[in-house]
């Protein structure tokens, strides 16, 4: 599978700069910041089946395991029906690649693995075992093994697109492979003086001193990795302050531009002076450097084109290239009627998402939930099939049609046809349910006001407006009695000696 790298908004702090590396960025899109809630396959959340491609069906595990990822990402601002099509959109959508994959005979090497799984390690800085695990554990990783799976699974996309990319005659120039390739690897020391640094920082005097310390310490031969461990105010320090490497574009993004512009002095092995900036003091040694010339270069520079090829292809071509499998060269069934209607109801095939709709009532997983009817029922509305839609609402299980909803989609159903005296009988039925519910007596005034049922809307404006003010003053009432009650309290433990500091 594959995603897209989230990258961490950068502060005018020093924060580790984020490497793009083509393929890493889009294995760590599926997983980066995810907590782990277990095994996906065994937590239900979806029965299927949702959709087949070319014969080969959507398994509910690989469902579940997005929608996972999905619901703990988006499910705060798209509704369930919208999380499910997205799911159902990306697994067809990967199984076409997956396919397309094995006929062009792609192939990935346990080497081609092996180097991308280090560089993982080399820039999340994973040195052991537990390290290894914990970095497996955030991203939602079962093992080690299952991780390598999916580097395979992405190189071999990777592969496709750069494929596909020059099959699409996508280019791009030297100046784009320079900068993917120019890097440095510098190792940083900050004495801070700013409390953004530091949750004590020093004087502008004491950090310059204690700088210029550190300075003469590493003239006289100190280890520069121990003294950023042992004084640093800069993040990974306990890394000796080595930040990893850094593209050469990126590098005055990384760092202040007085530091920025150091590093770019120096040669590998050497050191600076002390810095000054806004931050504090800093002291930076350049570990490594990487400039487009040698044999190095010329080695790596066909690779990198080819995923800059990809690259493009993917952010430029990918979408197109699905759209068109999709449509002239593969068979793809939805198999779920209920989110096959709820996709063409998106796209505003109102009678065939009815159809879809029809069979969603007779479907095991959809025929006693109240969305499913009402779904149809707004489908049936949108055609001006007012009977049919009136209708569902008499086939709606006998349990539900008492809900507030039923009521709320009968009244959009008479203000359709313009029968404004069922809506005003609809939506009085739907207020004496609501009762003294704001909410719900909000949505029956904006109908009101929609169906220009002006008395009505403002008998109901006035009856929301007490109830509210009834509120209030119960409210104030409730709080000045835990007021006094707290006041009690407190005078009856200082007479004890007892002095209570109330927590806010």
């Amino acid at each position: 599978m594959a995603g897209i790298m989230r990258l961490r908004r950068l502060s005018t702090t020093l924060l580790k700069p984020v490497v793009i590396i083509l393929v890493l960025g889009l294995v760590v899109g599926l997983f980066y910041a995810i907590p782990r809630l277990g095994d996906a396959g065994t937590l239900v959340f979806y029965k299927g089946p949702s959709a087949r491609v070319n014969g080969v069906k959507i398994s509910d595990r690989d469902f579940n395991q997005v929608y996972l990822r999905y619901l703990q990402q988006y499910g705060t601002f798209l509704s369930e029906d919208q999380l499910r099509l997205n799911t159902m959109e990306n697994l067809i959508g990967q199984e076409l690649i997956k396919q397309e994959i094995k006929n062009r005979k792609i192939k990935v090497s346990d080497q081609e693995v092996e180097d991308l799984l280090a560089e993982i390690k080399y820039y999340y800085n994973i040195s052991s075992e537990e390290e290894m695990e914990y970095l497996l554990y955030q991203w939602g990783v079962g093992s080690l093994k299952e991780l390598k799976s999916i580097l395979r699974e992405s190189i071999a996309e990777t592969k496709l697109y750069t494929v596909l990319g020059k099959e699409a005659q996508l280019e791009v120039d030297e100046k784009e492979i320079v900068e993917r390739y120019e890097a440095v690897e510098p190792a940083h020391i900050l004495i801070a003086t700013n409390s953004a640094m530091a949750a004590e920082p020093l004087s502008d005097e004491e950090a310059r001193q204690k700088a210029q310390d550190i300075y003469e310490q590493l003239q006289a031969g100190a280890d520069f990795a121990e003294l950023a461990r042992e004084h640093s105010d800069g993040q990974y320090k306990e890394q000796g302050g080595n930040y990893g490497r850094i593209p050469l574009s990126y590098l005055d993004v990384a760092f202040p531009p007085e530091v920025a512009e150091a590093i770019l002095q120096l040669e590998v092995g050497e050191y600076s002076a002390p810095i000054k900036t806004y931050l504090g003091y800093h002291l930076v040694m350049l570990l490594d450097k990487r400039l487009a010339q040698g044999d190095e270069w010329e080695q790596e520079k066909a690779k990198i084109r080819d995923d800059l090829i990809a690259d493009r292809f993917r952010s430029e071509k990918r979408s197109e290239w699905l759209r068109e499998q999709r449509t002239k060269h593969a068979k793809v069934e939805i198999l779920d009627p209920y989110l096959l209607g709820y996709s063409l109801a998106l796209e505003e095939k109102w009678k065939e998402a009815t159809l879809a709709y029809e069979k969603a009532t007779q479907d095991k997983r959809y025929k006693k939930d109240l969305k499913t009817f009402l779904a149809l029922a707004e489908a049936y509305k949108e055609i001006e099939a007012y009977d049919a839609a009136l209708g569902v609402f008499d086939r709606i299980p006998k349990n539900l049609q008492d809900n507030f909803q039923v009521y709320l989609g009968k009244a959009d159903l008479y203000l359709a046809q313009g029968d404004l005296d069922n809506v005003k009988t609809v939506l009085a039925t739907a207020e004496a349910k609501a009762g003294e519910d704001l909410t719900l007596l909000n949505q029956i005034r904006a109908k009101l006001e929609e169906a220009e049922l002006t008395a009505e809307a403002e008998a109901l404006a006035v009856k929301i407006a007490d109830l509210e003010e009834r509120n209030r003053q119960e409210q104030e009432e409730l709080n000045r009695r835990l007021e006094e009650e707290q006041k009690k309290r407190q005078a009856e433990q200082e007479q004890e000696g007892i002095i209570e500091i109330p927590v806010e």
